[in-house]
């Protein structure tokens, strides 16, 4: 049996994907900038992970450092009172979650979002979850490169003592999911609303496509 389940999102624990497009449509507003975000064009961005890169290039249009920081900071607040109006835990989260500590399974969220970001999710999950019964939360903080690098798994993997053999990961993209199994960590796809799978995704078994089951992750 594996010795440490690793959720490796915040997409994985919780849908925020149609939040953060409406967060980042209402801050481009702000910022005077003719340009709105569709569902399509989002789930287009949502393949390159991070804010700041998506707001790099976009629509033609070429934005400034100075730019960038600017809406990046106004939609991280918008997103968090978005969030305050209340987000949910996803199909067999909880669930899993309790069954690995149950069995004294290590259990990680594996993240390279910012600390604010990671404390904005905490609130808004507070009815459902207790982050402390995570062993291990990463941050953009504790690594130097954000996924897809792998280099947050390594962290992790030394943070909780184990090899990557005897961990086993959730992600909710395929890009994030190539992050974990270059690692040499057994990785799961638990694809998002917006997440773009292809077919061969999908028919994978390592696909999950609607609740996360224990028995199937953890062996």
């Amino acid at each position: 049996m594996k010795k440490a389940l690793l959720f490796g999102s915040i997409g994985v624990l919780t849908e925020t994907s149609e939040l953060q497009r409406r967060a980042y449509n209402m801050a481009l507003k702000l910022n005077d900038i003719e340009y709105t975000w569709n569902i399509g064009t989002y789930c287009e961005l949502l393949k390159k992970p991070g804010g700041k890169k998506r707001l790099s290039s976009f629509g033609g249009k070429i934005l400034s450092d100075e730019q960038i920081e600017k809406i990046h900071i106004d939609k991280q607040q918008i997103f968090e009172d978005l969030v305050k109006d209340g987000i949910e835990l996803r199909p067999g989260c909880l669930q899993t979650l309790k069954k690995c500590k149950e069995l004294g399974i290590k259990v990680g969220f594996i993240t390279t979002t910012t600390p604010k970001t990671i404390n904005i999710i905490k609130e808004g999950l507070s009815n459902f979850l207790d982050f402390e019964d995570f062993d291990l939360i990463t941050s953009n903080q504790k690594v130097t490169f954000d996924k897809p690098n792998p280099e947050v798994y390594k962290y992790a993997l030394k943070e909780l003592g184990i090899s990557a053999n005897d961990a086993v990961a959730i992600e909710d993209t395929t890009v994030n999911q190539s992050c974990a199994v270059e690692s040499g960590i057994e990785c799961h796809l638990f694809p998002g609303e917006y997440a773009t799978i292809g077919h061969k995704d999908m028919v994978g078994k390592k696909f999950i496509s609607e609740k996360l089951e224990f028995s199937e992750i953890i062996v």
